[in-house]
């Protein structure tokens, strides 16, 4: 699979690898990358080989209109490809507010392509996912935004893309109500903690952040698959991680 991402995939890169197997994930990542720097990448870097693209752009967007433009360019360029997006969370970016941009991604991802959502906007709503920039995630953070993409990858890998409805996939409700995200002074930039991925289901992601984070935490105690596995194994080498510089610098 290819990945096409800005400073928050390069932060959640190792996680990821770890999670879907480093050899058949290729990931380019640049900070400050926009979503139409983003089209380009895609159209060079993109190979027959590849099964499923991994486009989570848009944080340094300001135009909902161009990033809209991006996300269906990205759509043809994947072809028949299940293509992976994620909505959308910082603060105000040169004036521009986060919601329109995740208008775009919903109108997206409800227009019959084959999709799958990674929202990051509702898992980065609570405390100990976003570092002091507001916009960057911390250790616990990197890896939970890795363990959401892992989880679409797999939906996408299982055929679980858009459906005839247009709904792409998601995580599923959590099943145990007293499981937690790690804190942040469990988030340590030697070793990241990671969450085991849940099984997909065939509905967009559009939980609110708790209850998203409290399923990827009751998938730890019951996921036997190497990527829970993978993901629970960097836990215990965690180390805290400082926000990176702030995204879209003029």
């Amino acid at each position: 699979m290819l990945v096409v991402g800005d400073s928050l995939e390069a932060g959640s890169a190792p996680h990821l690898e770890a999670a879907l197997g480093a050899t058949g994930v290729e990931i380019d990542a640049e900070p400050g990358r926009t979503s139409s720097e983003g089209v380009g990448v895609l159209a060079r870097r993109l190979r027959p080989s590849h099964e499923v693209v991994v486009f989570p752009l848009g944080t340094n967007d300001t135009s909902p209109d161009v990033f809209a433009a991006s996300l269906a360019s990205a759509a043809r360029l994947a072809g028949g490809r299940c293509l992976v997006v994620a909505t959308i969370a910082r603060r105000p970016l040169r004036g521009s507010a986060a919601a329109p941009l995740n208008h775009v991604v919903s109108r997206f991802a409800t227009q019959g392509r084959n999709v799958q959502v990674a929202d990051w906007r509702a898992a980065a709503s609570s405390p100990g996912v976003l570092g002091r920039d507001g916009t960057h995630a911390t250790g616990a953070g990197y890896a939970l935004r890795a363990s959401l993409l892992a989880e679409a990858v797999q939906a996408c890998l299982g055929g679980g893309g858009a459906g005839a409805d247009g709904a792409g996939g998601g995580i599923p409700a959590p099943r145990d109500p007293n499981a937690r995200v790690p804190s942040d002074s469990r988030a340590r930039d030697a070793g990241r903690p990671g969450r085991p991925a849940a099984e997909p289901t065939a509905r967009p992601m559009r939980l609110p952040a708790r209850r998203a984070l409290l399923a990827l935490g009751s998938a730890l105690r019951r996921a036997v698959s190497p990527v829970a596995e993978a993901l629970r194994d960097a836990r215990t080498a965690a180390t805290k991680a400082d926000p990176e510089p702030v995204l879209g610098a003029p």
